[in-house]
């Protein structure tokens, strides 16, 4: 399995989130793991827009009290400027692009979203799951988004460095470009964005932001997402 530092040296989780610590728990699990996977949830569910963010530990918000989570901050931003839209925290740490789509109906589809963000695949890359058996699972993840009516908005892995043509860095890099033009899909390319050099807005893993940390990448993310909002009819 390739080591935590290789991952720190070469990938950060864009939205994710697909979140991934650098430091393995005592487990020995790449990524801190839940056992169950969160369904949907109601209050949010009453909202005019329900927007549900599928994801690991990043989205999860690992380390962080829950109302400190990335997918928290998102709605506090929203519901700041009048916005009535509840957001859905359906983030498990450990989570691959499998666990994700195994999930969907009970964590996305059950919610009936008008938007589903797509944040998976650092625990795949960390796993040694082949980039191919990520990018079928992601792509599927998309078919069942389409096929239930759920707009989706894809997040993808950021390089840091150079990425070496044919690596399978690059090949993990490429997918999320290649799937959202494929699927005509948002593509959001960074969740971290200039925080993943930060030392000081991120856990002492290196890879996880700090409660500063998710404030910091939640406005751009919210300000993105914003014009993808549709109120329920």
């Amino acid at each position: 399995m390739p080591s935590l530092s290789a991952l720190a040296g070469c990938f950060v989780l864009l939205l994710a989130a697909c979140g991934s610590p650098a430091a393995q728990p005592p487990s020995g699990a790449p990524f801190p793991a839940s056992e169950v996977a969160p369904p949907a949830e109601s209050e949010a569910a009453r909202a005019e827009t329900v927007v549900v963010f599928l994801g690991d530990s990043l989205t999860a918000g690992y380390g962080l009290d829950a109302g400190d989570a990335l997918p928290a901050q998102i709605e506090a931003i929203w519901k700041a400027q009048g916005l009535d839209v509840g957001v859905v925290n359906a983030g498990v740490s450990g989570d691959t692009t499998a666990n994700g789509l195994a999930r969907f109906d009970w964590s996305v589809t059950a919610a009936e979203p008008d938007l589903v963000v797509i944040a998976l695949g650092a625990n795949d890359f960390l796993m040694g799951v082949p980039a191919d058996a990520a990018r079928a699972n992601l792509a599927a993840i998309l078919e069942r988004a389409r096929a239930a009516g759920i707009p989706a908005v894809l997040v993808g892995l950021a390089p840091r460095g150079d990425i070496q043509p044919g690596s399978r860095e690059a090949d993990y890099a490429a997918i999320y470009p290649d799937l959202a033009a494929h699927y005509g899909v948002p593509y959001y390319p960074s969740l971290l964005g200039d925080i993943a050099l930060d030392p000081s807005l991120l856990q002492p893993d290196g890879l996880h932001p700090t409660k500063e940390g998710v404030v910091r990448i939640a406005e751009p993310l919210a300000g993105f997402l914003e014009p993808l909002l549709e109120t329920r009819e």
